[in-house]
């Protein structure tokens, strides 16, 4: 393309930097980021600086990756968005970083950047997988519920965060508590906790689960039915769908 006098656009070097960093070659990346912004091709824009964020977090560099979100891109008159946000926040927990991540959070709202439910979703994800179950909960109860920024992939990071760590009688709770404030929790949801009833043995909590579901106008799907099927296939009575339908 260069030979040919032909400069490639904005998308096509963010294409080649991406393919860069999925293979680990982050000194690449950043040299054609460094031609972008020295002049020899076009500017770089928003998704440019957020391909290279996560390029440099997924190999360690997060100085480096932080100091493109707070120094570089402000520098360049780029103001960071929820997107490069989320995946610097993502790419902190992934380095076990909570710390890190959640001063990430932070300096986001204070910089007056709206969270979306993918923010909420990826830090209790990210708080769940660092051990932080309690902090999971304020973040829910002081954040995230006051937000009315919420949907079943936050309903379901928190089920199985609690799940995880063994506090299935708080995600019942939990579940039966959206139900009660006027939340429609999605069969996703159910099946989460569903599964953890099955997998301690807790057949009569999983069948009102299942009734609790339907109680709410949502029907058993294939993957209630397998999860329900593995509670009984070590025994010989008939699995008790006629209930259920």
């Amino acid at each position: 393309m260069l030979q040919s006098n032909c400069q490639p656009d904005v998308i096509t070097l963010n294409t080649v930097i991406k393919g860069f960093c999925k293979v680990g070659s982050i000194e690449e990346a950043l040299k054609v980021l460094n031609d972008m912004i020295g002049g020899k091709f076009c500017t770089p824009d928003h998704v440019t600086f957020t391909t290279i964020l996560c390029g440099l977090l997924n190999v360690g560099r997060i100085r480096e990756s932080l100091d493109i979100l707070y120094k570089v891109m402000p520098e360049k008159g780029i103001v960071p968005g929820v997107i490069t946000y989320n995946a610097t926040i993502r790419g902190l927990f992934k380095l076990q970083r909570a710390n890190q991540a959640m001063d990430t959070f932070d300096r986001m709202v204070r910089n007056g950047i709206q969270a979306d439910s993918t923010t909420y979703a990826v830090v209790i994800d990210g708080l769940c997988d660092c051990n932080q179950i309690e902090e999971v909960k304020r973040f829910w109860k002081d954040i995230v519920w006051p937000s009315k920024i919420h949907d079943s992939f936050v309903y379901s990071a928190i089920l199985k965060g609690l799940c995880n760590f063994s506090k299935f009688n708080e995600a019942c709770h939990f579940l039966y508590e959206l139900a009660d404030s006027g939340v429609s929790p999605t069969i996703f949801c159910y099946n989460i906790v569903i599964n953890t009833a099955c997998k301690l043995g807790l057949k009569g909590e999983a069948y009102r689960l299942v009734n609790e579901m339907r109680k709410n106008g949502l029907a058993p799907d294939a993957v209630t039915w397998r999860i329900l099927h593995k509670l009984h296939q070590n025994e010989t009575d008939t699995i008790p769908f006629q209930g259920f339908n």
